[in-house]
């Protein structure tokens, strides 16, 4: 700890101002400028609890890196096999297959750098800033990439599901168009309000965002579980795979609700820090991203042996049986 008295007043008796520069975990730096202290225990006491208060909240984002990345190793030691088998005899044109290695392998790639690039920044606001505000626009970057590969993936599912409909991929095209053009002033937003560290606060404008990517999300399930509803009542394959469409489908929501619900409560709660978004979002759409990639590969090649069938529907990457039960 380095404690430089500055000269200065305070009221009507000459007083010293402390400035007071401690370094705590990992290297993060805490700049504190106060007037001086009635007494140097008191001082000792605002200094313990703010360097307290750091310490506790790089823990926590320590904590849940650590999950995040431990929770993303253990789907990709699960979902291994499959991938060797549906996913790498894929040639090298199927875009699914470039989205499946950006979901999977590229995410997981930029977790484990995370965990390298973290303990070298600052806390908050310092010298070398500049590095975080870079990071930042990275991150932001990544996630909003995971978030549409994710929403395209679904929409295609239900582009399919619905026999191409022209009027589903001109809705779901809309809908998506709106939200990446509503994503580009709100995170430039949050990127001219940034202080720098990576102890920072979310701007309010991310909260629109979060209300555009709910509104998405709502619209493709809604769909896919209205499609399931109307061939509730059939068998065969086109109701078994609505029916795995429709859980894998929810299984997404579900998880993009609870990170949404995630940001609202970083948002309203101070104890939580907004990095630990970044870490949850790459996790949730690496997971559900592969896993109905790998949903769909199952099906195209089940699908393989039952090609005799004329009535059936190749929809780039997915079968879907053009029965009249679909119809």
């Amino acid at each position: 700890m380095r404690v430089n008295l500055i000269p200065g007043t305070h009221g009507a008796y000459p007083r010293p101002y402390i400035t007071i520069q401690c370094t705590s975990l990992r290297m993060e730096y805490l700049y504190v400028q106060t007037a001086a202290f009635p007494s140097p225990f008191l001082a000792v006491t605002m200094v313990d609890t703010i360097t307290g208060t750091t310490v506790a909240a790089m823990r926590s984002i320590y904590y849940h890196s650590f999950a995040t990345l431990a929770l993303s190793f253990w789907d990709f030691l699960t979902t291994f096999g499959d991938e060797v088998c549906y996913i790498w005899p894929m040639k090298k044109r199927h875009a699914f297959k470039w989205l499946y290695i950006f979901h999977r392998h590229f995410l997981l790639v930029v977790q484990i750098t995370s965990q390298i690039a973290f303990p070298l920044l600052p806390a908050v606001s310092s010298p070398t800033s500049y590095n975080c505000r870079a990071l930042l626009t990275v991150m932001t970057v990544l996630v909003e990439c995971a978030n549409f590969t994710l929403e395209f993936i679904l929409a295609f599912r239900v582009f399919a599901l619905f026999g191409r409909r022209p009027w589903v991929s001109r809705l779901l095209g809309c809908l998506i168009l709106g939200e990446i053009i509503c994503c580009m002033p709100t995170s430039f937003s949050g990127l001219s309000s940034y202080a720098g560290g990576i102890l920072f606060q979310l701007s309010p404008d991310v909260n629109i965002q979060m209300a555009f990517t709910m509104v998405v999300h709502s619209t493709l399930i809604s769909l896919t579980v209205a499609r399931h509803i109307s061939i509730g009542r059939t068998r065969g394959n086109g109701s078994n795979i609505v029916s795995q469409f429709t859980r894998d489908g929810t299984a997404t929501f579900l998880m993009v609700m609870g990170l949404i619900g995630l940001g609202v409560a970083t948002s309203a709660a101070k104890d939580l820090q907004p990095i630990i978004l970044f870490f949850w979002a790459l996790t949730c759409h690496s997971i559900c991203g592969s896993r109905l990639i790998l949903g769909m590969a199952r099906i195209q090649d089940h699908m393989g042996t039952l090609r005799e069938d004329e009535n059936v529907l190749l929809t780039t990457h997915i079968d879907v049986f053009l029965t009249e039960d679909l119809d």
